[in-house]
């Protein structure tokens, strides 16, 4: 239902608005940076105005400015519905902008519904601090306040190869505990950090004590376990004191294996390096420690708390979005996306899920935009893992509304589709000879060596194949004692989850050249995408009972083959609730990777019931499970069991945090830029969850309650956005009120289906 048809029932906005103060502009952002005006030092924030001086001294970490045409964002006062102009101003200085002078650019009065722009004025020279700010038009042409000013500074010779960033953070923190054992002191810090660590400590004379970090702990809590496995963290060191009190930082091993890879994303000069850990322990120390003596230092990149929230009636589902949030902040210590501790390098499947569930978190871009990048020039052996490419720089562009990332790498995104290797079939695979030098080549494949091919990889751990993998350095060491993560898939010529991935990013692609008005391309990326389809269920599906097989030869159906079909749209209608039932039987028969996949094709076509139990699950295979072996960040894999080499900080294992938001609240954004948005919960059999979720064009709030009788979804929706609600007409009467009045709706496959719903808040009740 359009909202012309029902505006009247709106509630009123109540009077006493007309008394508050005026509406104005918040949430600037330059360059899709929060805070392009930080100024730090050793990743500490300096209470320092961003200004020339401080420019000068080259001393301080500056958030830069990696474009001479900046792009501009704000959002709107909550209390306007819809912009229908705005003025931007930006100076040289701070003086002329408080007199309403914009000397490098006064846009005057533009006409657009959008919060955002690309800077039109005078040349910005590098190395210089600017000064922005702006105003804009309601829908009743009330002209708001200009906002608070905003500065940023240029890069001395930007460059489009690189994206806007900001400075790493350090955090000194607290424990949360110091207990006196009978081997000193037993420190936690409740949850794990990359971090540094520094102690106060006192002697009478020379000393020497013993100093102990680690993720785990032994049987009795109050002791790190010195032997947790190959890569959870441990690590003890020898301190010499010096007579009197002084302050101690302890230094970190190196990592010789993975300091040899020339891939692993370094630490920056003014950081250091940092080590996972959670507890402390001190031996031999005779003095008392306090907690004030003990300073664990966090880091991350910039990180809003309150940019999110998430609770609801199933206490486990609560620590699980509290484990993955928490993840997404703690692992972004290095700057990019990296696949954990051990080898710390971006992975494209990683840095997809690692995005989602960012995104979801947090409305920060900057991130995946270095990411992003990164894996483009740099990618990794997978097939499937080509295609996230794709994925993540549409969510980029939808998220963020911004194109230059898109505009600048099309090219590079077309050949990352890798029709390369498509045949007369419209089917792909790296096993029919088309894998050539000119191929690696233009997929910028140059550093995996002899082993440069595409494999397909289904999902990881993989099973070790008769002869094992002695010739693949990548595949050496334990990690495949466990017969694999794949469901048994049976490995064919052209395999089912490769091309499911495949028709995903052609669909993808067709989206990106309607958007980008390249209608060639969007005849082609259809024709392929048609073609492959047919193929597709040619090839794969059993017709006796709608399922997806493996390969071309073989009749084994694994949870892999028909999940990723299902997400990626390839399962006709009358198909549907089959492989749905088939999937949900297998529970969760993926790893924390293929997850992502699975709860989304479960949400997507009616099992949102099983996928709220699969997240709440207290089973081995759970992220309960991670909670309850002694993790605080998401794990590599579900337990020791399945990859005893697995380490205990790897965002890949975070799908809840994007599913929750994304899916089973159902708040995803619809336009780019997000200034069209829905919002369609699922909640299953919840008495009640809240979801707070924040968009580059402002916080959204959903909270659904249910009883036998009713149900009732109240939402915030912020300035200048509006949504597609839907919500199910399963309770009651099946009547519709909204804002207490009674609404004449239509229901649509048993959900009121509400379009162009308008900003502010909002009370839907069924009843």
């Amino acid at each position: 239902m359009k909202i012309s048809h029902y505006l009247k029932i709106w509630i009123l906005i109540p009077l006493f608005l007309s008394c508050q103060s005026p509406i104005q502009p918040t949430g600037l952002r330059t360059d899709l940076m929060r805070h392009p005006d930080y100024v730090g030092l050793e990743g500490k924030k300096q209470d320092l105005g961003l200004n020339d001086d401080i420019l000068s001294k080259n001393q301080y970490e500056i958030a830069i400015v990696q474009s001479n045409n900046p792009i501009f964002h704000w959002k709107l006062d909550d209390r306007s519905k819809e912009t229908s102009a705005f003025q931007l101003l930006v100076s040289s200085n701070p003086d002329l902008l408080n007199q309403n002078k914009g000397d490098l650019w006064d846009s005057g009065k533009v006409s657009s519904q959008k919060a955002s722009t690309l800077y039109q004025g005078k040349k910005l020279e590098g190395n210089k601090v600017y000064h922005w700010k702006l105003r804009y038009w309601d829908e009743q042409e009330k002209t708001s306040s200009y906002s608070q000013p905003q500065a940023f500074v240029v890069a001395p010779n930007p460059s489009d190869e690189k994206f806007s960033q900001e400075p790493l953070i350090a955090t000194d923190q607290s424990p949360k505990m110091v207990k006196k054992t009978k081997l000193g002191y037993f420190i936690d810090f409740e949850k794990a950090a990359f971090a540094k660590l520094k102690l106060a400590l006192t002697a009478s004379e020379e000393d020497t004590i013993l100093i102990s970090v680690g993720e785990m702990v032994q049987k009795n809590k109050f002791s790190i376990d010195p032997k947790p496995g190959q890569n959870i963290r441990y690590h003890q060191s020898q301190l010499l004191l010096k007579p009197g009190t002084h302050w101690y930082e302890i230094n970190w091993p190196e990592n010789k294996k993975r300091a040899s890879n020339r891939f692993m994303i370094q630490m920056p000069d003014y950081i250091g390096e940092v080590y996972p850990f959670r507890y402390l322990q001190v031996e031999g120390y005779t003095g008392e420690l306090k907690s004030d003596d003990v300073v664990r230092t966090m880091v991350n990149y910039t990180f809003d708390e309150t940019a999110s929230s998430f609770d609801s009636s199933d206490e486990v589902l609560n620590q699980v979005w509290d484990l993955c949030k928490y993840s997404m902040k703690a692992t972004s210590f290095c700057g990019y996306y990296v696949d954990g501790d051990r080898e710390r390098i971006p992975y494209e499947a990683d840095a997809y899920i690692n995005q989602l569930s960012h995104y979801a978190v947090d409305a920060e871009y900057g991130l995946a935009r270095g990411s992003m990048k990164h894996l483009l020039f740099n990618p990794t052996w997978p097939t499937e893992w080509t295609l996230y490419n794709i994925l993540m720089a549409w969510y980029d562009y939808l998220y963020t509304g911004d194109n230059r990332f898109i505009l600048k790498y099309y090219d590079e995104l077309k050949i990352k589709t890798l029709m390369d290797l498509s045949d007369e079939t419209g089917l792909i695979s790296t096993l029919t000879g088309k894998q050539t030098e000119a191929f690696f080549k233009k997929l910028h494949k140059n550093h995996w060596g002899k082993n440069n091919n595409l494999r397909d990889i289904v999902d990881w751990p993989q099973a070790a194949p008769p002869g094992g993998y002695d010739n693949l350095d990548h595949f050496k060491g334990t990690e495949k004692e466990h017969p694999g993560e794949n469901d048994g898939y049976v490995y064919q010529t052209y395999n089912a989850v490769v091309n499911s991935l495949y028709y995903g990013a052609l669909k993808i692609m067709v989206n990106i050249a309607k958007d980008f008005n390249k209608s060639d391309d969007v005849a082609l990326y259809n024709d392929q995408a048609e073609r492959l389809k047919v193929a597709f269920l040619e090839t794969f599906q059993d017709s006796t009972n709608g399922l997806i097989n493996d390969g071309e030869d073989t009749s084994h159906k694994s949870q892999h083959a028909n999940m990723f079909a299902l997400t990626f749209g390839l399962i006709p209608e009358k198909d549907v609730k089959n492989v749905v039932d088939f999937i949900g039987e297998k529970k969760m028969s993926c790893s924390v990777y293929g997850s992502q996949i699975l709860l989304e094709g479960l949400f997507d076509n009616g099992g949102d019931q099983h996928a709220i139990g699969l997240m709440a699950a207290k089973t081995e295979r759970s992220w309960y499970n991670m909670i309850r072996y002694g993790s605080t960040m998401t794990m590599e894999a579900w337990d020791k069991r399945y990859k005893p080499n697995l380490d205990l900080n790897h965002a890949w294992g975070g799908a809840p945090a994007n599913i929750i938001v994304r899916k089973m609240m159902g708040v995803e954004p619809i336009s780019p830029g997000a200034q069209h948005i829905k919002i369609h919960p699922k909640i299953g059999e919840l008495e009640f969850a809240r979801l707070k979720t924040s968009f580059i064009s402002g916080s959204v709030a959903v909270e659904c309650k249910q009883t036998e009788n009713k149900y009732s979804l109240t939402v915030e929706i912020p300035g200048g956005v509006v949504a597609d609600i839907k919500i199910p007409a399963s309770k009651g009467s099946k009547s519709l009120y909204v804002n207490g009045n009674i609404l004449n709706a239509n229901i649509d496959n048993g959900s009121f289906h509400l379009q162009n719903f308008p900003s502010g808040n909002h009370l839907l009740e069924v009843k």
